[in-house]
């Protein structure tokens, strides 16, 4: 590390210490999903209760967005995130001692609102690292790649370490699902040495020209900090692309929080699996799932950067193209899978789409000032993660309401693709709407 010290190369080292920031913040949201057929015999809980496990910690994440964000504008990312993952890793390892579902909601609601100190942050710290070249390009490396490697800790790692502890294996006392649970809390503290060691908030930091001071605009340079944010916020086009953004939100709750399931009811009903075995291959499916997060979103993204700067092509009508596909495949989904190859190329595809969500980003750090960055980003994530949080809590309803006893696993749970098109549907709209908006700021800059 040293020899990139004071180097502008260190700005790839703080991009690898955010995806392991990020990685950290997935996998305590979903840490119940890959071992919820032991929840669900333990607790005797069904999908209505795992819908509200999992919007329990939403619903306090999209609070803690704002707070996290304007923290990070004020005193930085480094000390912020430091702080927020070490915070997420006590409250990780209290959930390996809950002995009831109720104190189970409890725990996920305290971290909900510590996870939020990871992907505002986060993103905050690389606006201010990359320019507007490389921008959709990295945040979308970063929201791949430390969101993927989180889900496959959560979706692949954890039931196989559960299922390996049910054998009589203990850590202090504790096996299967709450040992698996443990170790991952000791991952994350490794994670927070990392950060701290590793992060830096700004490139001025290190005596290196500033991306902010660079990009900001004549007239909101002078401006004082509220002064500027307060604009921002005074502008319809702000709430406009936040909607553009609900939908990337809820799709991201209820895909990640229900393929894992929904994929082991598919290799049970199909291929006549145990549990066990079910929940491991549904765990698999969601790995696949990842891939496309992870390989499929960086690419993206720089195909995003390249139509901006080359042919001035608003990323809030890329979004909209990812919106159509989206609510497409919610669609394909709500049907019988022809085979298990079809059903792995689609959740391939649609982990590249549904994570495509960094171009929000990207583009409200290039219409507004980026010294704001981590106030507003803040505050479209709040929205959309409130609206993410109450259709995760209302997905377990809207499942048994439209399931079918006795017709198999895509009528089982068709409903919750059904919620999903819906707000794709309105995201659709919001961003064809919010390219209006872009065009002026890509003229004005021009």
């Amino acid at each position: 590390m040293g020899v990139l010290y004071k180097k502008s190369g260190y700005k790839w080292v703080v991009l690898i210490v955010c995806i392991l920031a990020y990685s950290s913040g997935n996998l305590v949201r979903w840490n119940y999903t890959g071992i919820s057929q032991y929840l669900i015999g333990e607790w005797h809980i069904g999908k209505e209760e795992l819908g509200i496990l999992g919007s329990a910690f939403f619903y306090s994440y999209a609070i803690g967005q704002s707070p996290w964000g304007t923290l990070t504008d004020i005193l930085g990312g480094r000390k912020v995130i430091s702080i927020g993952i070490l915070l997420t890793a006590i409250m990780f390892s209290l959930f390996a001692f809950v002995d009831s579902y109720y104190q189970a909601i409890v725990v996920r609601i305290l971290m909900g609102f510590v996870g939020a100190a990871t992907f505002v942050p986060c993103m905050a710290v690389l606006s201010r690292w990359f320019s507007k070249k490389e921008r959709g390009m990295v945040l979308n490396i970063f929201s791949g790649t430390g969101g993927g490697l989180g889900e496959i800790w959560s979706f692949l790692l954890m039931p196989l370490i559960s299922l390996f502890m049910i054998g009589g294996a203990t850590i202090f006392g504790l096996s299967s699902w709450r040992a698996s649970t443990l170790i991952m809390a000791f991952v994350t503290v490794a994670i927070v040495i990392m950060c701290f060691a590793g992060m830096r908030s700004d490139p001025s930091e290190l005596g290196l020209p500033s991306i902010v001071e660079q990009e900001n605009k004549k007239q909101s340079k002078d401006a004082s900090y509220k002064a500027t944010l307060f604009n921002a916020l005074r502008d319809p086009w702000f709430w406009v692309i936040t909607f553009a953004w609900q939908g990337f939100t809820v799709c991201l709750r209820l895909l990640p929080a229900w393929l894992p399931i929904y994929a082991a009811a598919y290799y049970k009903q199909t291929q006549g699996l145990s549990n066990s075995e079910s929940m491991v291959a549904g765990g698999m499916m969601a790995s696949v799932y990842v891939a496309g997060r992870i390989i499929g979103t960086p690419l993206l993204g720089k195909l995003s950067d390249f139509l901006l700067v080359r042919y001035s092509v608003p990323r809030t009508l890329i979004i909209a193209c990812f919106h159509i596909f989206i609510t497409l495949s919610m669609f394909i989904l709500s049907h019988r899978m022809p085979s298990s190859f079809l059903f792995a190329v689609l959740v391939f595809v649609i982990g590249a789409a549904i994570n495509m969500f960094p171009l929000v980003n990207a583009a409200v750090a290039e219409i507004w000032p980026i010294k704001t960055g981590g106030a507003l980003m803040g505050l479209v994530n709040t929205v959309g993660q409130l609206i993410g949080a109450s259709a995760l809590a209302y997905s377990g309803f809207m499942a048994d309401k439209f399931s079918i006893v006795g017709a198999g696993y895509s009528f089982e749970y068709r409903g919750i693709w059904y919620l999903a098109m819906i707000f794709s549907s309105i995201s659709v709209i919001a961003s064809f709407l919010a390219s209006y908006r872009e065009r002026r700021s890509i003229r004005g800059m021009s």
